[in-house]
């Protein structure tokens, strides 16, 4: 939750999200149609042999629903949310994302994709965007966006599934430690917040929250999904999970470039900042580019926040371009 950052560690995007209809959506147009995929609707898409590691599952994971933007360009991009949200956050970033093939998944668990069986783990749900990529990317690879829980899904992607990812750009998804480990490993605390914040506040107490971390324009229907999205097991199940990423994981994303972003106002830019320090031993960030950074005035979903400067950073990064002024780096 971006508006109370201090009761939730940051796996999350429950913040004041933005407005479909303030930004065109580039799927409207004729060079950007849209496609959506139902789960219910879709077979499992078949496994292929370029990535075997150590699986979770012996049968191929269901497809979650996905929103398909811009066919026709060359490479796709995919879009992972936070934990209770859905991929109605990124509605503002696409809208800056016209070159790029876009898939904005619901994960499983959430929204559209809630119907889908869990435990709804880190491992199992990269599993399943692993098994997505393979069936719906432009030649089976993607460049990989995603923010706290997506984020660490797409840090697990690229350890374990590094050929189907072209680049990694992640933002509040570091290892916990400190307050944030101890509420993670606590997770009736979490999911209780969540309830007052999305359950118990008036929607005019909730904007107001909104507003003042500088989200200004609400979306009502991503807070019905958020609500509808807060549950019990999936909390549960994403905390624990997440509590398995460690330096050990971190030190074996090594062959897919990754940017690891920290949201100044909100995460842990000191767990960030041992990200680049653990990557810059192992060689990896001479070998790669991988480094962490922070953008100092960002709040955690800042997605909602700065959806501009977020898609200039994330096309940067996939271009190989210089990141924005805003975007430090943390040595």
């Amino acid at each position: 939750m971006a508006t109370l950052p201090s009761a939730i560690p940051p796996a999350t995007a429950t913040a004041a999200p933005t407005n479909t209809t303030s930004h065109p959506a580039a799927d409207t147009t004729k060079t950007s149609p849209i496609t959506d995929q139902n789960p219910s609707t879709n077979p499992p898409p078949p496994q292929t042999q370029d990535d075997t590691p150590q699986t979770t599952s012996t049968n191929p994971p269901p497809t979650p629903y996905f929103k398909s933007l811009n066919p026709s360009a060359p490479q796709s991009l995919l879009l992972l949310h936070g934990l209770l949200s859905s991929h109605l956050e990124y509605t503002s970033v696409t809208s800056h994302l016209p070159s790029y093939h876009i898939l904005a998944v619901d994960l499983p668990g959430h929204s559209r994709s809630s119907a889908l069986p869990g435990p709804y783990t880190i491992p199992l749900m990269t599993d399943a965007i692993a098994a997505l990529i393979r069936s719906h990317a432009h030649n089976a690879q993607a460049h990989i966006v995603g923010l706290s829980m997506g984020g660490f899904v797409a840090l697990d992607l690229a350890r374990r599934y590094p050929a189907l990812c072209l680049s990694v750009f992640v933002t509040g998804a570091a290892p916990f430690s400190g307050m944030f480990r101890v509420m993670a490993s606590r997770p009736w605390i979490p999911f209780a917040v969540m309830w007052f914040l999305l359950d118990v506040l008036p929607d005019s107490v909730y904007w107001f929250l909104g507003r003042r971390t500088g989200i200004e324009v609400r979306d009502d229907q991503l807070r019905r999904e958020m609500r509808g999205n807060r549950r019990w097991e999936v909390v549960r199940d994403v905390y624990d999970s997440i509590l398995g990423l460690g330096w050990e994981e971190i030190r074996g994303i090594s062959e897919v470039r990754v940017l690891n972003v920290a949201a100044g106002r909100q995460d842990d830019v000191e767990a960030t900042r041992e990200v680049g320090r653990v990557w810059r031993e192992e060689g990896i960030t001479e070998r790669l580019g991988s480094r962490g950074v922070v953008v100092r005035k960002a709040v955690h979903a800042w997605d909602l926040q700065f959806p501009e400067l977020f898609a200039e950073g994330v096309k940067a990064w996939i271009e190989g371009r210089e990141l924005p002024r805003e975007f430090e780096a943390l040595d």
